[in-house]
C-alpha cells in the first residue's frame, strides 16, 4: 500500500489508526494467491491499472490474462475499467480530519461490542475430520460417477505452481471427499497452456512444466481414490492480428474483435485432434474430459450462433450447428481415444438450448462420448403470478425437469452414457454459505432422479457448490439405496445425525425448504441481485444509477435485481422466505450447537442465508420508498443489525462469504465500511 501511495509504511500504519483500524494487522500471503479477486474488486473504482499491479505484485500481462482466463472476471466487474486516475495521498483540512475521527469512534466502537475473531480467512478445513460428515466409507452404488468441483480452486493458471495446486486441493478436502463418494474432480484447462499450440508456440511457453502439474495432481487425486477431469472449452477465439498469418483458419467474428478458430479447417482439427491426443499421452493417469461447446468463451463458429446456416463463416455457414458442435466433441474424442482407449469424454449440453438439436447432437456423437445435462433445465414454475424457468443454477426450481430426461433417455438410446448436472449444496441463488441447508429440497431431487434408474453419474457442482457438506453426505447415502428401498426423509436425516433428533431436525431442514421455495427465481436475479453481499452491499440516499453486474457489484440496480418481477411480487417473495426461514430457524435453536462442528456449520449457514436474504429485503424497501426519510431509517437501522451480526458469524466461520471463483464476496473490512455508509445516511436524515 505505502508503495502504490508513494509514501512510507509509517504513513499508512498512522492512517489506519486514524481511521480506528489495527495498524499492524495480520496479512495472510493467502490473500494474494488465493484471495485476488476480492483485492481486484475491492479496488476496481480507486486504483488505476498500474496501482492494481503493484499492490498485487504483478505485472499488466498476468493481470490482463487474469481478468480474461479467471472465470470471466471482466465480465463481472463491468467489461470496463472506470477512469480513476493514480490514487494520491493529500493533506486532510479541518473538516476531513473531522470527518475522520467521526470514522474512527465508529469503528472502535463496532469493534469492541465484537468478540474476537477465532477462525483466520482460508482456514476451510482444520476441523473436517472433527465435523463428523468424514465417517462414511460405503461405496455409492445408484451412480457410477460421482464429480465435483474443488471448494477452494484457483481459477486461473494454477497447474504452472504445484503450492497453488496443494492450495486449491488440499489433502483434508480430498479425504473428505473420498469419505462422501466422491471419485472424481473436474477444473478448468486452457489447451493452448498444456500442448504445444502450432499456430504460435510463444502462447505454449511453460506447457510441459503444466503437465507436470496435471499429473502432480493426478498422482495426488489417484491417492484418494479420484480421477482428474480437465474441463476444456475449445478451440479458443483469437485477435484479428493473428490470422495476419493464418488467414486460411478464420472463422466466425466473436464481436469483440475476436475470430474463432474455424473447425471446418483441416489444420484446426488437426489442432484439436493432436493437442488432446497429447496432453493425454503425457499425462496417461488423466480420468478424462468435460466440453462445452455452445457457450462461454467463444470457440468454434456455431459457440455463440444460435441458428442452422447462420454463421457468417463461409465453411460453417453451409453446415448445421449440430454438425459443427457434434465435430468438436468428435475431434476431442479421437485424440483421447487415439492415446488411451478407456479415457472418458463427456459433452455438457449446457446452450444446447432445444431438444432437436440435443437429439441431433446425440446421433452424430461417437458412442464413447457421454452426456451431461442439467437435471432443472427447462422446469418452469409461476411465483406470485410471474411465469419464470430455470436454465441452470437453481435448487429453489428442482429437477429433473422434461428437457432432462428426455436428453438421457436419447443419450441412452444412442448408447451413450447419462449423466446429471445438479447443483446440491448451493448456487447462485446464495453462493456466500457453503451449503443452504435446503435438504428437504435436496432428497426430494435425488431421489428422483434416482428412481429414473437410468443415469450413469452425478456433476455435482459447477465452480460453486464444492464443500464437503451435509447435503453431499446425503446424497452419498441416498446413492447406497435401489430405487424402491429409499428411505423416507425423516429416516435418512437419523442415519446423517445418529445424535439428535431426527423429528426437530427434519422439521427444520424442510421449513428452510418450503421457505426457499418462495425465492423469486430467475437467471437476472441470481446474477444481479445482491445475494451474495447484501450485507455488504453500499446505499445511496439518491440512487447513482449504476447497472448491476454479473454476481459482483450490485450497486442500487433495483431493476436489474427483480428483473421479471414487479416490484410489489418481488418485496412480497423476500417476505415469505423470511418469515417462512424464521419458522426453521426457531426449531433449529431448540437442537444444541455450540459444541458440535457440524450443527455450528448448519447453524452459521442457516443464519446467514438468512441475513443475506433480510438484507436484500431491507435494501429492496429501502431504494422503492420515495420521500420517505422516516422510514427509510428503520431499513438503515436493521441494515446495521444485519452487518453487526454477520460480523461475528464471519469471526468464527471462514466459509461464509467465500465461493472458490469469486474468492470472498466480503471481508470484514467491507462490513464495517457498510456501517460507516449506515451511519453517514442516518445523519444525512437527521
Amino acid at each position: 500500500m505505502a508503495e502504490v501511495l508513494g509514501t512510507t509504511e509509517d504513513i499508512i500504519k498512522g492512517m489506519a489508526a486514524d481511521m480506528g483500524l489495527e495498524p499492524e494487522p495480520e496479512v495472510l500471503p493467502d490473500w494474494n494467491t488465493r484471495g485476488y479477486i476480492t483485492i481486484i474488486r475491492n479496488n476496481w473504482h480507486l486504483l488505476d491499472y498500474s496501482q492494481l499491479c503493484t499492490l498485487l505484485g504483478w505485472d499488466e500481462e498476468q493481470l490482463a490474462y487474469i481478468l480474461k482466463e479467471d472465470d470471466f472476471l471482466s465480465v463481472k466487474l463491468g467489461r470496463i475499467k472506470p477512469d480513476t486516475g493514480p490514487l494520491m495521498l493529500e493533506t486532510l483540512d479541518t473538516a476531513k480530519i473531522n470527518m475522520t475521527k467521526k470514522i474512527r469512534d465508529i469503528t472502535l466502537s463496532v469493534r469492541k461490542k465484537l468478540p474476537a475473531p477465532k477462525a483466520r480467512p482460508f482456514d476451510f478445513f482444520s476441523d473436517i475430520e472433527t465435523i463428523g460428515i468424514c465417517n462414511n466409507n460405503a461405496v455409492a452404488t445408484a451412480f457410477k460417477y460421482r464429480i465435483i468441483y474443488s471448494y477452494c480452486a484457483i481459477y486461473g493458471d494454477t497447474f504452472i505452481d504445484k503450492d497453488l495446486i496443494d492450495l486449491s486441493f488440499p489433502d483434508e478436502m480430498l479425504a473428505a471427499y473420498c469419505n462422501l463418494g466422491i471419485n472424481g474432480i473436474w477444473t478448468q484447462a486452457v489447451l493452448s497452456k498444456l500442448a504445444p499450440y502450432p499456430f504460435d508456440m510463444s502462447l505454449s511457453e511453460g506447457f510441459d512444466k503444466r503437465l507436470d502439474g496435471v499429473n502432480y495432481l493426478i498422482d495426488k487425486l489417484n491417492r484418494y481414490g479420484i480421477k482428474l477431469y480437465l474441463y476444456i472449452n475449445e478451440p479458443r477465439s483469437m485477435p484479428e492480428g493473428f490470422f495476419d498469418d493464418h488467414p486460411g483458419i478464420k472463422g466466425e467474428p466473436d464481436g469483440s474483435g475476436n475470430n474463432c478458430l474455424c473447425v471446418s479447417t483441416q489444420e484446426v482439427q488437426d489442432y484439436l485432434r493432436d493437442s488432446i491426443a497429447y496432453i493425454v499421452r503425457n499425462a496417461p493417469g488423466l480420468g478424462g474430459f468435460i466440453t462445452i461447446t455452445a457457450s462461454e468463451n467463444p470457440t468454434n463458429c456455431y459457440s455463440h450462433v444460435k441458428n442452422d446456416f447462420g454463421a457468417s463463416c463461409p465453411r460453417c455457414a453451409r453446415k448445421k450447428k449440430s454438425e459443427v458442435l457434434a465435430l468438436v466433441n468428435r475431434l476431442i474424442c479421437e485424440g483421447a481415444h487415439a492415446a488411451k482407449p478407456e479415457i472418458k469424454v463427456f459433452a455438457y449440453t449446457w446452450a444446447w438450448k432445444t431438444l432437436e438439436l440435443t437429439e441431433e447432437i446425440s446421433k452424430l456423437l461417437p458412442d464413447k462420448v457421454g452426456l451431461i445435462c442439467v437435471s432443472e433445465h427447462g422446469v418452469e414454475k409461476e411465483i406470485g403470478g410471474v411465469k419464470t424457468h430455470v436454465i441452470d443454477y437453481s435448487m429453489s426450481i428442482e429437477g429433473p425437469g422434461e428437457f432432462a430426461v428426455k436428453t438421457w433417455q436419447s443419450a441412452k438410446g444412442n448408447r451413450h452414457e447419462a449423466l446429471a448436472k445438479v447443483q446440491v449444496n448451493n448456487t447462485w441463488e446464495m453462493a456466500s454459505v457453503p451449503f443452504i441447508p435446503v435438504l428437504k429440497r435436496v432428497y426430494d431431487h435425488i431421489k428422483r432422479l434416482i428412481e429414473l434408474d437410468n443415469l450413469d453419474g452425478l456433476m455435482l457442482s459447477w465452480t460453486l457448490g464444492g464443500y464437503p457438506s451435509p447435503a453431499l453426505q446425503l446424497t452419498n447415502e441416498m446413492s447406497r439405496y435401489k430405487p424402491r428401498e429409499l428411505p423416507d426423509f425423516s429416516s435418512m436425516v437419523k442415519e446423517l445425525f445418529p445424535d439428535y433428533d431426527e423429528v426437530l431436525l427434519s422439521d427444520a431442514f424442510t421449513a428452510f425448504s418450503d421457505a426457499f421455495d418462495n425465492f423469486p427465481f430467475s437467471l437476472g436475479v441470481a446474477y444481479r441481485a445482491p445475494l451474495q453481499c447484501a450485507p455488504a452491499n453500499l446505499l445511496y440516499r439518491e440512487n447513482p444509477n449504476i447497472k448491476a453486474t454479473m454476481v459482483c457489484y450490485p450497486y442500487n440496480d433495483l431493476n436489474s435485481w427483480r428483473d421479471i418481477f414487479p416490484i410489489e411480487v418481488f418485496t412480497l417473495q423476500l417476505e415469505k422466505i423470511i418469515s417462512g426461514w424464521e419458522a426453521g430457524m426457531n426449531k433449529l435453536w431448540t437442537i444444541p450447537h455450540s459444541s458440535s462442528k457440524i450443527m455450528q456449520l448448519i447453524y452459521d449457514c442457516a443464519e446467514a442465508f438468512y441475513l443475506h436474504i433480510r438484507s436484500m429485503y431491507n435494501q429492496v424497501k429501502f431504494l422503492s420508498i420515495d420521500n420517505n426519510d422516516t422510514e427509510r431509517e428503520q431499513y438503515i437501522d436493521d441494515e446495521y443489525s444485519v452487518a453487526m451480526q454477520l460480523l461475528e458469524i464471519i469471526g468464527r466461520n471462514p466459509m461464509i462469504g467465500y465461493e472458490s471463483s469469486n474468492h470472498y464476496f466480503y471481508t470484514r473490512s467491507n462490513l464495517l465500511e457498510k456501517i460507516i455508509n449506515l451511519s453517514y445516511l442516518k445523519k444525512q436524515f437527521d
